[in-house]
């Protein structure tokens, strides 16, 4: 019978027999961690349980990228001396993006605490979640995985997703056994050791360390140097669950790129009408795992805002109050076009009507009759003066044309053509016959400026100005014809 002191000496043993990683009860920092045991590994670094001064679990991770690394005791040394450049590059961008992580503080991240150097190479401490990864789940309790447990385990997952990309880093490996869930199943991201900041700019000496997992790795990290953006972590995430919806491990990017180049069948179908699942939910994860990165969703909350029921909803109803708002300002703006060419089409008419027509003259306004007094108010009218004793006026006698009747002296007279017996001058008549025709035209004028009253100004109107003006003229130019004579 074997007894538990015996199979934990014999796991003992077998952990010390391992070359690369260290053995438990390993103290680092000076003594204030201790390794209880090893966790896992992969090309970018070694995971450890550790315990620290205050005897809390922690993880540790090492930076030790096996593909030039090895160890000697405990020291971490380099497998040919031409990788020491390459090596200390790697140490840098270990620590750099220890600590961008340090600086992230989300529910479902793991937060780093320390980072620090011992044993020649460079380590982080992470929170340690106590819980199973969902790998574990999918295997073992896979009937946990209901629908709407997945639908909330992913909305978790994309928010966390978002956050990490919104301050411009790479997870780079997200994959079933690098989601952690807790006791109370919120999902946690964990092993951002392959993760990189800067997620346009890809490092050739990085690319050499980082691995690949056949299944969830999108096909562009195959290839060292290749552009890597939010899309490969969507891919990523999309194989995941495509894993749990499915029940069947998603093929390799790799083949499927095999397959497109060759003009063969996609050897992982996509997902179609699955009870539980609404076709938004399954269209999403379908176009994530499209071979080509312009062909996926472009963002953590694009995906977001395809499958959250209740802010499609929201969106929805925001862009049908939106669209409703355009529409009254498009029927504002028509009304106001509409009332625009109408008084254009007015104004027009009436231009037309003014150089068609002539405009009528002013109606003058013919003065209001008095009032008519009664009878008994009316003054008497005057009696005759022989009804009051008075004397008849003396009228004047009357001036006959007799022989003894003095004649008045007449215009032809008083020009020199009468009693002085002188021959008449011709350009006294002249101008004795402008004079009259001068006086005509200003009693003409005078008639129809009261015949026709300006309308605002009482003037004479411009006909009957140019008369007299015309007439004046006349008068003045026959006046000096005279006097010249």
């Amino acid at each position: 019978m074997v007894t538990l002191s015996e199979v934990e000496k014999a796991q003992a043993d077998l952990s010390a027999s391992y070359g690369d990683e260290l053995p438990a009860g390993t103290t680092l920092a000076n003594g204030q961690y201790t390794i209880d045991r090893y966790l896992n590994s992969g090309g970018f670094g070694i995971t450890y349980l550790a315990r620290d001064s205050l005897d809390r679990q922690v993880v540790l991770k090492e930076c030790f990228p096996g593909a030039m690394c090895c160890r000697t005791d405990q020291t971490v040394r380099l497998r040919s001396r031409g990788q020491v450049q390459e090596f200390k590059t790697i140490l840098a961008l270990f620590e750099k993006e220890a600590r961008a992580l340090s600086e992230l503080s989300h529910p479902y991240i793991v937060g780093v605490h320390q980072i620090f150097k011992d044993n020649g190479t460079a380590y982080m401490a992470l929170d340690f979640v106590q819980g199973r990864d969902l790998a574990q789940v999918i295997e073992e309790s896979p009937e946990k995985l209901d629908p709407d447990s997945v639908k909330d385990l992913l909305l978790k997952l994309l928010e966390a997703v978002g956050y990490i990309h919104e301050r411009d880093i790479l997870h780079r490996d997200i994959s079933p056994d690098n989601i952690l869930l807790d006791e109370n199943g919120n999902p946690v991201l964990i092993d951002f050791g392959a993760a990189r900041d800067g997620a346009t700019k890809v490092s050739r000496v990085l690319s050499k360390v980082l691995t690949v997992k056949d299944g969830y790795s999108p096909q562009e990290f195959y290839l060292a140097g290749s552009k890597q953006e939010y899309a490969s972590d969507l891919y990523a995430l999309a194989a995941t669950f495509y894993h749990i919806v499915s029940k069947r491990p998603p093929v390799s990017s790799h083949e499927r790129l095999s397959a497109a180049a060759r003009g063969a069948e996609d050897p992982m179908p996509p997902l179609e009408k699955i009870p539980g699942y609404d076709e938004h939910f399954i269209e999403a994860i379908n176009r994530c795992l499209s071979i080509f990165p312009n062909d996926r969703l472009p963002s953590a909350a694009a995906w977001r805002d395809a499958i959250d029921i209740d802010r499609r909803r929201q969106m929805l109803l925001d862009q049908a109050e939106q669209d409703q708002l355009l529409v009254e300002r498009v029927q504002r703006t028509v009304e106001e076009f509409r009332q625009m060419l109408a008084a254009e089409a007015a104004a027009q008419k009436a231009i037309e009507a003014g150089f068609d027509a002539k405009p009528e003259p002013a109606k003058s306004q013919a003065p209001q009759p008095a009032a008519t007094k009664p009878k008994s108010e009316r003054k008497p009218r005057p009696k005759s003066r022989e009804a009051d004793g008075k004397p008849p006026r003396r009228r004047r006698p009357h001036q006959g044309n007799g022989a003894g009747a003095k004649k008045r002296p007449t215009t032809e007279n008083r020009a020199g053509n009468g009693s002085n017996g002188k021959a008449p001058n011709p350009k006294v008549q002249d101008a004795t016959l402008v004079l009259q025709s001068h006086n005509a035209s200003v009693a003409s004028a005078k008639t129809i400026d009261r015949a026709e009253p300006a309308p605002r100004r009482q003037t004479p109107s411009k006909s009957s100005i140019g008369r007299i003006f015309a007439g004046t003229r006349s008068l003045f130019q026959g006046l000096g014809r005279a006097r010249h004579e």
